[in-house]
């Protein structure tokens, strides 16, 4: 423990400190807000939104492997209806979402995905080949391959959710601090009390939360306190604007190829998985990652041509189509592709809100209200035994080892 870090004194205090400004901090402050009995204060050390929210791709999709994560993904819907209930407009693209498959496993991957909806009573429309064409021009499919529309789903714009979020907290009370960079956790014992800001204000608190993303490791790290996570690329491109691409297509998910799309401002966005493990040490994170390398494939030229043929058979044009943008992110990837989700090991006063594989957007109302309960005291919503930051035993999220077997988790996903 650092000297810094086992000093006490505070010059403020709070119920609950949130560290982090993305969309999953900004999500728990709104849920925490409904008790107007709590003090709450949202730690950000640059401006809401910046880090890893600002760059994901924001597919929503209810259809999920386990009744556990489809819960959490239909309380994030939930939200979004809720926010414009309460006058804070979110734009949600629902578009649907086309699931097709033409190998043997693609297929029964999308015949499992449309079995899911339906438990959800949720609509799936099987189509034929020149109904993937009419509703999108840029796919060409073989005529025995299974397409299952899921009507329902759609994207949003992270930032924008991320912001609407922050604007329901904000109306309920919630202090939001931006610039407020954390440098230690502070302790007592087994019990974390609250942190240390970077100009040496420190703030005491009885609930402190990591949400911090990919930062969040070494955060926690610092006190012994260890996140089976480690940051893991994830990527996409932007094609140049076509007709090939209405506004209102579908989203697509091609588990035959690794990949998913969906429009993009005229164009096409869309992902690939790496086929071989890109990932960082969490010690190597700077603050703004706009910019950051993982040392390998800064454009993403490799990766796009490992699976050209693959996306190609379903996405001709990508011959000869521009491609206008690559973006690439810092996913927090766990071994099994779960959040981490409550307390950490046996210290008490901390919460885990982070490791989201890729999925922190989808996620974040309903990991907002299943972490809420814990501190508001409510009853509990959801059996998160899965989620548990404890279910790996000790590990070393600063051991290459470790990290390359997290980045594994993405590169052997199959789903969307």
């Amino acid at each position: 423990m650092t000297e810094a870090a086992s000093t006490h004194s505070s010059s403020a205090h709070t119920d609950v400190l949130i560290i982090g400004g993305g969309v999953l901090g900004c999500a728990l402050g709104y849920y925490l807000s409904r008790d107007p009995a709590l003090q709450i204060t949202l730690l950000e050390r640059q401006t809401l939104g910046s880090g890893t929210t600002r760059y994901a791709a924001g597919l929503l999709t209810k259809a999920r492997p386990t009744p556990q994560v489809r819960a959490l993904v239909s309380e994030t819907f939930a939200a979004i209806a809720q926010l414009n209930d309460e006058g804070i407009d979110i734009p949600f693209n629902q578009v649907g979402s086309l699931h097709i498959g033409c190998s043997d496993s693609a297929r029964a991957q999308v015949s499992r995905t449309a079995e899911l909806a339906q438990l959800q009573q949720d609509p799936v429309q099987w189509l034929q080949a020149e109904q993937v064409s009419q509703r999108c021009p840029w796919l060409q499919v073989p005529g025995d391959c299974a397409a299952a529309l899921l009507p329902n789903d759609g994207f949003i714009d992270p930032y924008q959710l991320c912001m609407a979020y922050a604007q329901g907290a904000r109306r309920q009370g919630v202090t939001i601090r931006q610039h407020s960079a954390v440098r230690h956790l502070l302790r007592d014992g087994q019990r974390i009390t609250g942190v240390e800001l970077e100009q040496g204000e420190q703030l005491s608190a009885r609930w402190v939360i990591d949400a911090a993303g990919p930062w969040s490791t070494a955060l926690a790290y610092e006190q012994d306190l260890f996140l089976a996570m480690a940051p893991v690329r994830s990527h996409y491109w932007i094609t140049a604007s076509s007709p090939l691409f209405p506004s209102q297509s579908p989203m697509v998910i091609l588990p035959d190829a690794l990949a998913y799309a969906r429009p993009e401002v005229g164009g096409l966005l869309f992902g690939l998985r790496d086929q071989h493990p890109v990932y960082a040490s969490p010690a190597q994170l700077p603050a703004d990652i706009s910019g950051f390398s993982f040392g390998e494939d800064d454009q993403g030229w490799d990766a796009l041509a490992a699976g050209f043929s693959a996306l190609q058979a379903f996405f001709p044009a990508l011959q000869h189509l521009p491609i206008a943008h690559h973006v690439s992110n810092i996913s927090s990837y766990t071994p099994d592709g779960l959040p981490l989700l409550g307390q950490v090991g046996e210290v008490e006063g901390f919460i885990a809100a982070t490791g989201c594989s890729g999925a922190g957007v989808s996620l974040s109302g309903g990991i907002a209200r299943l972490l809420s309960t814990d501190i508001i005291g409510s009853s509990r919503w959801l059996d998160r035994q899965a989620f548990s930051p404890n279910r790996f035993g000790r590990v070393d999220p600063m051991s290459d080892e470790f990290q390359r077997r997290c980045a594994l988790a993405r590169a052997n996903k199959r789903t969307g």
